[in-house]
């Protein structure tokens, strides 16, 4: 009897040290991620854990994509039309290279591009140079393709949202194959203020060289 007694006992104790060391990991790998706060979208807190991580990345990063392709031409786009044909040509290309099943590596690379192709172009356009007909009809291509990026950009917050809670909770032996989960719940906030800021001064460079502004333009700045 008291052999069976003692043996229940280490049972027990070992189930419970079990419970223990999984509690651990799992609130190790919750402090690893603080939900950014991201404009437009609200606070959604700590949330259980997904079903399909793999697919909720997947989904993540075709929207991060399109969005940022959107940017990336609208900026080739008003490039050329600001005389700079060299950041037109890079702006195509590296937008060409960017597909849907973009690593973190495709993804900082984009971002890179988008953050010195806005200065070059916001630079260009602080010079306040004079547009012929042509020009500004390329730079209005580009300003209304720069907008449906922003949007898109906007829409795609929720899914970070949704994604960063989930990584609040999951596995340190996931995380590896959610790198780029990782990287664009980390950086969207950046992002989508530096988007948001270069419509805002894509518009204002149009009204000066008296270019219509698309209403959906002007929509989507008002809704950031």
């Amino acid at each position: 009897m008291y052999f069976q007694k003692d043996l229940t006992m280490n049972k027990l104790q070992t189930a419970i040290a079990a419970s223990l060391l999984a509690l651990g990991a799992s609130t190790a790998a919750q402090a690893q991620f603080s939900l950014p706060s991201i404009p437009g979208v609200k606070s959604l807190g700590s949330g259980a854990p997904a079903v399909d991580l793999s697919g909720q990345q997947d989904g993540l990063v075709r929207g991060y994509v399109s969005a940022n392709k959107d940017v990336l031409e609208a900026n080739g786009l008003m490039a050329g039309a600001l005389g700079l044909k060299q950041e037109a040509a890079t702006a195509q290309a590296t937008s060409a290279a960017l597909t849907d099943g973009a690593t973190k590596g495709n993804l900082e690379d984009s971002n890179k591009a988008v953050g010195e192709l806005s200065a070059k172009v916001a630079a260009a356009m602080a010079s306040k140079p004079v547009l012929d007909e042509q020009s500004k009809a390329q730079y209005s291509k580009g300003l209304l393709l720069l907008a449906s990026g922003v949007a898109k950009f906007t829409g795609v917050g929720k899914n970070v949202s949704n994604m960063g809670s989930s990584l609040k909770s999951v596995s340190p032996m996931q995380l590896p194959k959610l790198q780029s989960a990782v990287y664009i719940v980390s950086n969207f906030p950046t992002s989508m203020t530096n988007v948001g800021g270069a419509l805002q001064n894509a518009i204002s460079f149009a009204q000066s060289q008296d270019i219509p502004v698309p209403a959906s333009a002007n929509d989507v700045l008002k809704a950031l």
